[in-house]
């Protein structure tokens, strides 16, 4: 996965699951977590828009003309 992305996973996995770090360390304890359904949805759900996000920016700038470029 590209840095970014990384990023912005480790973000979404601290501030809505209370997850503080997406490596693998080694212990269950720290390895696995309780999630509910309710905050599992909002992460998923911020991902999705952060996907939509990227997506439309890609889909501006692939739509924007430079001057030599206008017919």
């Amino acid at each position: 996965m590209s840095t970014s992305l990384d990023t912005l996973l480790e973000t979404i996995a601290r501030e809505v699951l209370n997850i503080p770090k997406l490596a693998t360390r080694g212990r269950d304890a720290l390895d696995f977590h309780d999630v509910g359904v309710v905050s599992l949805k909002r992460a998923l759900a911020r991902a999705y828009a952060a996907g939509c996000e990227a997506t439309a920016k890609q889909l501006v700038t692939s739509l924007t003309f430079s001057k030599g470029d206008r017919p």
